[in-house]
């Protein structure tokens, strides 16, 4: 069986286990009325499906479906393992204890989410056997468009300390070195006298004791994902085994949660189609275009195709900013811009009750209508308007941002260790807003992509590297792709251990530079006041506690510039000088951004965390903008390109609270309105539209 699905599925998640039986009729008339198509249920209803071991019931969840289904809007339904009922969270025995354990000795009581170990014995058969009862019951029911299993694994930590976790991570540690002496050699265990005599000495590491084996700490970082892969590959077995054959889904957090710790590509590699929860607020009341557009490209880089938007804010988060109605619109047509198919709002109506009752859905507490039912509605009629359009899109791709799980991890679980003190996000935000910024959307990559895909590669802080990756690397470059690197780029292997070989690690030839020193920035003591020339223009004009001076050279990057956070210092073999650290700083007048040719292509390598204007600069000179596409000098204005069979779509979406203008290089139609436009076309606050140009 195929499903047939509309080109954007749109609704809401809905608790119809919060209402009164009689209010269900009532809530579908006004969900067909805004033009929903879908709603996401049953999540956390665990206790209504099952009250009691073994004793199913989900009449009342048919007749809910029953009541939507006779409106036109089908369901997502939801395996209810991130709420588990109190029959099994509060255990007969100690054995039957299924909560995690947390670092600090201590296990949440009943009456949370996520309480349950996803290597507990019982937890897992007894989750394989709701996944089951459920998808059984369900399975042929035409309401049912797809199901998503267990809600935000890891939003309250992945780090269990059970005696099951223990067990497992020994048996993973097994399988991964097969004999104690290999784990001891490659991760130098030796270091404090710490070598283990069997794998039944290893603990699973503590990120708050002090000097752990950060490689271990890797690993178990690695093993609570693949647990946490498994779990989720588990139900999803147990869905298929029961007759499901409607699309699966999980939904997660971004990447960057720094609670999370799960491998997003390894997650949804056995799943059906990717999602995530967008909560933009959590980020600024008006966050920058880079910050959801990387996000969003994340989301469709998991499973490199559309993706599924399962939460998306329709009011603030207990409170965390003013509410506009007009970034709702921005924020959904941004979603769909990128590459969502499904746009579900949290939550339909707040919560009356429990810890979410600042949570701001679409109705509030009196459910009666209001301006974000209202717009939300408008948002669905012109999703209706466009939609023969929105078919088939795709965005052109001449730029990639490498990403990586070991190296994203490995900067937290090691901060306390001397790693760069850097924002993996940040730092990746920061290439995404240049390209965006030369008017070129970048997509997101897990592993290094085959020479000739993209024009030009961007790794920030990709300092975990094996061999078969460098070679990968530099293929890249040689068979004509531009990479840039930033900090610390190929310093470690795998294992988390200091190279002892130049860096950056196999790739120095690539780059032209060996590093030879490095040096974290902050608290640095003011240079001499004899300091001459341009060097002392610089300290006078940048130079700080926290930032040192970076000076540019040539056309495009001529002046003054400030670097954070952390410097390499770098010997040049082969390389050329773009811009150089001013006398004064830990590395001297050392290169700060450096460029070698290699084969048909060229490496740059970025010594230290730039301020965005340098890095603008350096793109600019890198790489030529789209011709033919709108464009915009507006740090708030993102444009993204799209492009099907039948023409070209741009999307213009107005991020800020002034009102802008946008240069449009010939003659368009805006699809919402039917306008032409011609030269410009302007955008008020939090505005959007869509140009279309057919294909002649």
């Amino acid at each position: 069986m195929k499903l047939k699905a509309p080109p954007v599925w749109y609704g809401a998640v809905y608790y119809p286990e919060h209402w009164p039986e009689n209010r269900w009729a009532t809530d579908a008339k006004m969900m067909r009325a805004a033009g929903f198509n879908v709603v996401r249920l049953g999540e956390f209803a665990w206790c209504r499906m099952e009250p009691a071991e073994n004793k199913f019931t989900f009449d009342w969840l048919k007749r809910n479906i029953d009541i939507l289904a006779r409106e036109g809007i089908s369901v997502l339904l939801g395996t209810p393992t991130a709420g588990p009922p109190a029959w099994l969270v509060n255990a007969k025995s100690p054995e039957q204890d299924c909560r995690m354990l947390y670092e600090d000795g201590t296990r949440w009581e009943f009456g949370g989410r996520s309480l349950c170990c996803v290597n507990h014995p019982r937890f897992i058969e007894r989750s394989r056997r709701i996944a089951h009862a459920l998808g059984k019951h369900f399975a042929k029911n035409p309401a049912v468009m797809g199901v998503q299993i267990d809600n935000e694994l890891g939003m309250y930590g992945t780090r269990c300390y059970c005696a099951h976790c223990v067990v497992k991570f020994r048996e993973w540690l097994r399988k991964k070195y097969g004999t104690i002496n290999v784990l001891n050699e490659r991760l130098g265990m030796i270091f404090g006298g710490g070598e283990f005599r069997d794998f039944n000495d290893v603990p699973l590491p503590r990120v708050r004791q002090d000097l752990h084996n950060p490689g271990l700490l890797l690993d178990s970082q690695r093993f609570y994902s693949d647990a946490n892969v498994a779990f989720v590959r588990m139900q999803a077995e147990a869905l298929r085994q029961a007759g499901v054959w409607q699309p699966i889904t999980t939904n997660v957090c971004h990447m960057f949660s720094g609670w999370t710790g799960i491998d997003g590509r390894a997650l949804f590699a056995d799943l059906d189609v990717a999602g995530w929860d967008c909560y933009p607020q959590q980020f600024a009341a008006d966050p920058a275009p880079a910050t959801m557009g990387l996000l969003h490209n994340i989301a469709r880089a998991y499973k490199e195709k559309k993706y599924w938007m399962l939460e998306q804010q329709s009011g603030s988060p207990f409170g965390m900013a003013a509410d506009d109605v007009r970034r709702i619109r921005l924020w959904a047509w941004q979603a769909i811009a990128h590459g969502a198919e499904m746009i579900l709002y949290f939550r339909w109506r707040t919560c009356r009750f429990g810890g979410e009752q600042y949570w701001r859905g679409i109705l509030d507490h009196d459910a009666k209508p209001n301006d974000r039912y209202r717009m939300i509605a408008r948002i669905s009629e012109e999703i209706n308007r466009v939609k023969s359009h929105l078919v088939g899109t795709a965005g052109p791709r001449r730029a990639a941002i490498l990403l990586d799980f070991d190296n994203c991890e490995s900067l937290t679980l090691s901060a306390a260790y001397g790693a760069p003190r850097v924002s993996y996000r940040e730092l990746a935000e920061q290439y995404y807003e240049a390209l965006r910024r030369r008017g070129i959307p970048a997509d997101v990559v897990f592993s290094v992509p085959d020479p000739g895909r993209y024009d030009l590669l961007v790794a920030p802080l990709f300092r975990i590297i094996n061999e078969t990756e460098a070679a990968s690397l530099r293929a890249f470059v040689a068979k004509g792709g531009t990479l840039v690197a930033a900090v610390c780029t190929a310093t470690f292997s795998r294992d988390h251990v200091a190279v002892a070989d130049p860096v950056p690690w196999l790739l120095a030839d690539v780059f032209g530079v060996e590093r030879i020193e490095w040096s974290a920035l902050g608290k640095l003591a003011v240079p001499p006041k004899e300091r001459l020339g341009e060097d002392s223009v610089a300290w006078k004009k940048l130079g700080s506690a926290d930032t040192i001076p970076v000076i540019g050279k040539g056309k495009t990057l001529a002046g003054t510039f400030t670097a954070r956070a952390w410097c390499d210092h770098l010997q040049v073999t082969t390389a050329k000088v773009l811009a150089r650290f001013a006398q004064g700083t830990p590395p001297g007048p050392a290169p700060a951004i450096t460029v070698d040719s290699f084969g048909k292509g060229r490496a740059i390598y970025v010594a230290a965390v730039m301020e965005q204007d340098l890095l603008n600069r350096l793109i600019a000179m890198l790489v030529e903008p789209d011709i033919g596409w709108p464009v915009s000098d507006s740090a708030q204005v993102e444009i993204v390109p799209q492009q099907n069979g039948a023409g070209r779509l741009c999307f213009i979406l107005n991020h800020g609270a002034d009102a802008v203008s946008v240069r449009v290089p010939k003659k368009a139609v805006d699809l919402l309105s039917g306008h032409s436009v011609r030269k410009a076309i302007k955008l008020d606050p939090y505005d959007m539209v869509i140009l279309s140009w057919r294909i002649q």
